[in-house]
């Protein structure tokens, strides 16, 4: 069963035509994988999904719910706590510590603190990152910040894991330990998890691969 679908998308900066008409229907429990160049689009579909840019025309579909139905509140509420973003470059606020950094999605949400404290806890051990919680990104190596990024986007427990270009900082092996945990997460607890990349490494963890080029998508 799809989780995510996407109706007819279609997305113009000025007069310029991203894509057109993009039809695509995400499974529960999947690795989805958008491949692409620079610039192909991979990236603003996936900001599409994820809620973080509009688009010019068509529906998403999250839990056969229409987004487009919601109200700016309730568009907010629901994406915090059913979506889950990883963004490129880590992005963690390099003057918070990584567990600051994670507590921010349940500090929003307006989870009580002991209940934040205690999952950022479970979340960094799973992760392997518990003797690093107080240090700041600088201070950790990029492996270690990516599992922080991993860990805040887990925070409050969503159904989808939406990541743009986690491992394009990391090394092979580095990369290979971070998609190895996010299928491990998967499996485990059932999310769908959907990753723009240009990485044949990526690639290779994929269940649905979509190649997005020329502003068309093609799905394998």
């Amino acid at each position: 069963m799809e989780i995510i679908q996407l109706n007819n998308i279609t997305k113009k900066y000025k007069n310029k035509v991203i894509f057109s008409d993009v039809n695509l229907a995400i499974p529960s429990g999947s690795f989805t994988v958008m491949m692409g160049e620079s610039g192909s689009g991979k990236t603003t579909l996936l900001n599409i999904i994820g809620g973080l840019e509009p688009q010019t025309s068509g529906e998403v579909i999250i839990e056969q719910q229409n987004i487009k139905n919601f109200s700016a509140r309730q568009r907010v509420d629901f994406y915090r706590h059913k979506v889950g973003l990883i963004f490129q470059g880590s992005y963690l606020q390099p003057q918070l510590t990584l567990f600051e950094n994670i507590s921010l999605p349940g500090i929003f949400a307006k989870i009580p603190k002991v209940n934040r404290d205690q999952r950022i806890k479970e979340l960094a051990r799973e992760l392997g990152i518990l003797e690093v919680l107080n240090s700041l990104p600088s201070q950790v190596s990029g492996g270690q910040a990516e599992r922080a990024c991993i860990a805040r986007a887990l925070l409050l427990n969503p159904k989808i894991i939406l990541a743009d270009e986690p491992t394009s900082n990391l090394d092979e092996k580095n990369a290979n330990i971070i998609l190895h945990l996010l299928n491990n997460i998967r499996l485990q607890q059932g999310i769908t998890v959907v990753v723009s990349s240009h990485s044949q490494l990526v690639a290779r963890f994929a269940t649905q691969l979509v190649t997005v080029k020329n502003g068309t998508i093609y799905v394998q």
